[in-house]
C-alpha cells in the first residue's frame, strides 16, 4: 500500500475545498435572501473564506489520520505474518 505524501494530501484537500467554497458561496447568495438576510458580497466572501479555512483544516487532518492508520494497519499485518 503506497502512502499518500503530505503534499498530495494538501493538494487533494485544497481541490476539494475550492470546489466546496464555490458551491458554498453560490448557496449563500441564494439561501440567505430566502431567509430574509441581506449580506454584501464582501461579507459572503469573508464567511466563505472563514469556513473554507476550517474545512481545509478538517479535511487535511482527517486525510492524514486515515493515511497514518492505513500505514499502521499495513505494518501490523506484515508483522503478524512474520
Amino acid at each position: 500500500m503506497q502512502q499518500q505524501t503530505k503534499i498530495d494530501s494538501a493538494l487533494e484537500a485544497v481541490t476539494n475545498i475550492l470546489i466546496g467554497a464555490g458551491i458554498a458561496l453560490l448557496a449563500q447568495l441564494i439561501w440567505f435572501p430566502v431567509l430574509g438576510k441581506q449580506f454584501t458580497l464582501a461579507e459572503n466572501l469573508a464567511t466563505t473564506a472563514f469556513f473554507t479555512a476550517v474545512s481545509f483544516t478538517r479535511s487535511y487532518g482527517v486525510r492524514r489520520m486515515f493515511n497514518g492508520r492505513s500505514v499502521y494497519q499495513s505494518l501490523k499485518t506484515k508483522l503478524r505474518a512474520l
